[in-house]
């Protein structure tokens, strides 16, 4: 049809786009018989230069409709630059020729004095050392490429393409029309195939890292939890830091109002007695520092004198040291202080949350290399201590070895189903702990390893350390905030803080059985 205001239908259309403010441009046919079938509809947006174009040849009844938009190229000024240091092949070699003499560093602490004097000492010798060789510098930041899978072969293909429409365009030959077309159709399938091989390799190098795969394929299905959210700039790090601070205090103040008249204290509660003790953990050589090191995660955040990657590289240079820090820490059964700090990265929960309200967001620790590298230590130790003596929750599924979420609905389906057969009825109650890990007192959870695990000794000293005098700070938009004392809780992005939920948990499974539930 064509739309007039003389067309009853058209002006209604025309008066339905009005009254929600949208403009429709075309004001001729855009069709071999006389129809306007074609429509250029804007809101907001300038529009001018209409010009409809009629084909010279029957390559299609429909007119070519141009138009000009003017639209402001976005310019995201607050992430183009930002601070950050060049690491080279050379800066290994720089980095070690700087070293002194590390020899100070080889003799075991005796007390945790030293210890702190030991640590502090090589931070601050690193970071003096890494601001020589590689200062911070301001830099551009470069986008990510959004189509990593364009290589060379598309690129050629797609040059191929152009070049033949750009052709037909200057000679109208319908040899060059059909070349055109060829030619398009394979850059096109060459693309969804490079695509596709693309997402194919990296599925295949990651098939053992379920967090990449979740991602890969969420990104692949369009799902929103894949989507990046900027933190918003209408929050201090300081009032981070005082919401995550208040909220851990107004959920406790909730507990303690919410508990019954008579209560039973933890100390009370039936609990089995471990047979073996566990006293003293064991120093570790320097083949496995040296491998736990390599294998971990090159993780950095700004608590580390130098890069991750960086340290993976001079290793070799040292290694010595760092085993002395280990391994007097194990002795000891005393924290580093420069351990026992943490910067806070706000992490909105979900990407459709708003992510101007505080609630949206919730904590995620970044702590030093060098200390998760000590807390792999003790977990491996400790958990190899838990499966030898059957310590371990047959109920508990996450954070533990060999099991997932697939074992815990196994075992849900399971029973259910042999319930079932049994003509029985099934009641299924889903609790939801609200910032579980947050919450952990500390007084209960040692009073757990020493009466549930069997800890004892400079073991029961080292955890004793490693929770009290913690501090944290929160770093966000190149802010950071005051330091504030952990009263409770164990950090979220630790290493052992999982282990040390499923433990402080124990006492749940031995309720379940008492009262007869499965």
């Amino acid at each position: 049809m064509l739309i007039m205001k003389k067309d009853a239908l058209g002006s209604a259309f025309i008066d339905i786009l009005n009254s929600i403010g949208v403009r429709q441009h075309v004001s001729g046919p855009t069709h071999c018989r006389n129809h306007t079938l074609d429509l250029i509809l804007s809101h907001g947006i300038d529009v001018d230069g209409v010009e409809i174009m009629q084909p010279s040849d029957d390559i299609s009844d429909n007119y070519l409709v141009l138009c000009k938009l003017h639209i402001a190229k976005t310019v995201n000024s607050t992430s183009c630059y930002k601070y950050g240091r060049t690491i080279t092949s050379t800066t290994k070699d720089c980095f070690i020729s700087n070293l002194p003499d590390v020899s100070q560093f080889l003799s075991i602490s005796k007390t945790s004095e030293q210890l702190d004097d030991v640590t502090e000492t090589m931070d601050s010798l690193f970071s003096s050392i890494l601001n020589t060789v590689a200062p911070l510098r301001l830099r551009k930041v470069k986008e990510n490429n959004l189509t990593p899978w364009y290589n060379e072969h598309t690129r050629t293909l797609k040059r191929a393409a152009r070049k033949m429409e750009r052709s037909w365009r200057k000679t109208k030959l319908e040899v060059f029309r059909t070349a055109w077309q060829e030619s398009n159709l394979s850059y096109r399938k060459a693309l969804k195939t490079a695509r596709s091989d693309y997402f194919s390799s990296l599925l295949k190098e990651n098939k053992h890292n379920p967090r990449y795969l979740f991602n890969t394929v969420a990104k692949l299905t369009k799902n929103k939890a894949s989507t990046r959210v900027d933190i918003s700039q209408h929050h201090s790090s300081n009032d981070f830091m005082n919401y995550f601070t208040s909220k851990i205090d107004t959920i406790r103040d909730k507990i303690v109002t919410m508990q019954p008249s008579t209560t039973v204290s933890y100390q009370t509660v039936h609990y089995r007695s471990p047979e073996e003790q566990y006293h003293t953990f064991s120093t570790i050589g320097e083949e496995e520092l040296y491998n736990l090191v390599k294998s971990s995660k090159p993780t950095t955040c700004m608590l580390d004198p130098i890069p991750s990657k960086l340290l993976k590289v001079v290793l070799p240079e040292v290694i010595n040291p760092l085993l002395t820090i280990i391994n007097s820490s194990l002795s000891l059964g005393y924290v580093p202080k420069t351990f026992k700090l943490a910067v806070i990265k706000p992490l909105i929960k979900k990407p459709q949350l708003d992510p101007k309200e505080l609630v949206n967001y919730r904590p995620i620790s970044n702590l030093p290399f060098l200390s998760k590298i000590l807390e792999k230590v003790l977990s491996s130790q400790l958990y190899s201590f838990l499966e030898k003596n059957d310590i371990c929750e047959d109920f508990q599924s996450g954070f533990r070895l060999y099991h997932s979420t697939e074992t815990d609905l196994l075992r849900v389906t399971n029973d259910l189903l042999l319930s079932s057969d049994r003509g029985c009825i099934s009641l299924l109650v889903l609790l939801d702990l609200s910032v579980a890990f947050d919450n952990i007192n500390y007084n209960i959870l040692l009073h757990r390893l020493v009466n549930f695990v069997g800890i004892n000794g400079s073991a029961l000293a080292w955890f004793k350390s490693y929770l009290y005098d913690h501090h944290q700070f929160v770093a966000v938009n190149e802010e950071v905030s005051y330091r504030s004392q952990v009263q409770y809780g164990v950090p979220q992005g630790s290493v052992l803080g999982p282990l040390l939920f499923t433990l402080y948990m124990l006492p749940m499974g031995d309720i379940i059985r008492k009262h007869g539930v499965s």
